[in-house]
């Protein structure tokens, strides 16, 4: 996303992968005292590029996961070993008690 144009408000609400990070990123910048507001704006672009350096990585575990149905073992090492249909059970459980 660092296309060489200056870092806005809006650009880094924009930039921001999720709704509710979305929501975090304005409440905390609407509510920021103004003699504050620039290491916050700064710890978001910080956050933004980060993830945007991370995309390249991520975009291919996505890819690997749709062609295996989960994650290369180098990725879950030392975390618990469970099949898709684990998981998706384990989705269902949860999002029983939303409304």
């Amino acid at each position: 996303m660092s296309t060489g144009q200056p870092w806005t408000i809006d650009r880094i609400g924009h930039a921001l992968p999720h709704p509710e990070l979305r929501a975090t990123f304005m409440r905390e910048v609407s509510f920021t005292d103004v003699r504050e507001i620039g290491a916050v704006l700064d710890r978001w672009v910080a956050f933004v590029e980060a993830f945007e350096a991370e995309r390249p990585r991520l975009e291919h575990l996505r890819e690997l996961v749709h062609e295996h149905g989960r994650p290369p073992a180098a990725y879950t090492a030392g975390l618990i070993d469970v099949t898709p249909d684990e998981l998706h059970s384990a989705a269902d459980r949860n999002d029983r008690g939303a409304a």
